[in-house]
């Protein structure tokens, strides 16, 4: 069995990217709301308690500019007109430009044309020409088109990337969906292969004793039919999944919960204490079935050894009459970042899906990573 490292604590920026936004944003503001403040302080306009509500006023929407881009420049841009007919032009363009900056970033093209440049043209239109420093209309213009039009064209450059990155991750699962059915085709091929090939050694023991020994006959008709019943049913899920033909198929035994014992203890050597527990009426499952509790167990963990750090895992098995259901759970720091895009997990809704199962991954209120899991089962599957 191959060896499993594990992944020392997440980077710096991985920490970063969990804290809320809201706090960063929040943090933004008030040192926005900093400089406008020094600026206010440094021009003749209105000065004291009306001054600092005005700033204020400016730089406190800031902090919810990601939830929503165009009220936030709505308001930012109507409490610098008021700043500008006060006395005070120009003062607050970086929180204009901040906003401006955000429409663009985080709203598409016709929300940003038909409400964000209007907004912020008109906002700092004014207030280049409150603040009274220029000597014609040509530095006017300039100037607005420089401290708005470049924030702007900076937040649609962030936008575009986004959205492309979002087609890529697509693009990634997709690809990743057809390669996992490919490899669950082959395994299934496996599993129906073995069912065949013990329906033909049983079938010619039949014909061999059936004049002498009726009982072992039937014995051995019976076990055909007992296989070829099972041997069906996984070949009703190779219906409508991908294979490859020039691939050639593994010879090698596929794994099931009875072999859970040699995965579980890589995981504990690796650094990761695991537990089993199980409940209800152990049954024996159909190799597909089996083969994919085995898979969604395995890349739990292995995600658990990841990305959860120091943790204890626990693995739940409850046999049902017409299920079984499977949960992985840790106490670590949680999901790791975009989890819904690694092609194991992808992996696992595949497998779980080809039995029409269910498969639910979620935090843990108490801190840590749940996997559950509900594979129906059915006679002879």
């Amino acid at each position: 069995m191959a060896s499993v490292h594990r992944v020392n604590g997440s980077t710096w920026w991985d920490r970063i990217r969990r804290v809320n936004p809201l706090i960063w944003d929040s943090l933004l503001a008030a040192f926005v709301a900093v400089i406008v403040a020094t600026t206010v302080a440094s021009q003749r306009g209105v000065h004291g308690p009306l001054a600092w509500v005005l700033v204020v006023g400016t730089c406190a929407p800031l902090a919810v500019r990601r939830r929503a881009p165009i009220p936030v420049l709505a308001a930012v841009g109507s409490v610098i007109v008021v700043m500008a007919f006060l006395g005070n032009g120009a003062s607050a363009d970086v929180a204009l430009a901040l906003a401006g900056y955000t429409v663009a970033a985080h709203e598409p093209w016709r929300r940003v044309a038909t409400f964000g440049l209007p907004i912020a043209g008109v906002a700092a239109l004014v207030s280049q020409i409150a603040a009274q420093t220029h000597g014609n209309w040509v530095e006017v213009v300039t100037n607005v088109t420089f401290g708005m039009g470049l924030p702007i064209l900076i937040g649609r450059i962030v936008f575009n990337r986004r959205r492309r990155l979002a087609l890529d991750r697509e693009l990634a699962a997709r690809e990743a969906v057809t390669t996992e059915r490919t490899r669950i085709a082959r395994e299934l091929h496996d599993v129906v292969a073995h069912a065949m090939s013990v329906m033909i050694v049983q079938a010619g023991a039949a014909r061999t004793v059936i004049d002498r020994d009726p009982a072992a006959a039937e014995h051995a008709i019976a076990r055909v039919e007992e296989t070829g019943r099972a041997g069906l049913a996984e070949m009703r899920r190779l219906i409508g999944v991908l294979t490859e033909a020039d691939e050639a198929a593994s010879t090698a035994p596929m794994p099931g919960l009875a072999d859970l014992g040699p995965l579980l203890d890589t995981m504990r050597a690796a650094g990761l204490p695991v537990e089993v527990v199980r409940t209800g009426t152990p049954r024996e499952l159909g190799a597909g079935a089996d083969l994919a509790a085995y898979r969604v167990i395995q890349e739990s963990l292995t995600n658990a050894l990841k990305h959860a750090g120091p943790a204890n895992a626990r693995v739940s098995l409850d046999f049902a009459s017409d299920r079984v259901t499977i949960e992985v759970a840790d106490d670590g720091r949680g999901a790791a970042p975009d989890p819904g895009v690694g092609h194991g997990l992808i992996g696992m809704r595949e497998r779980v899906g080809v039995f029409g199962g269910t498969l639910s991954m979620s935090e843990r209120p108490g801190g840590g990573f749940v996997v559950r899991a509900e594979i129906p089962l059915e006679d002879g599957a």
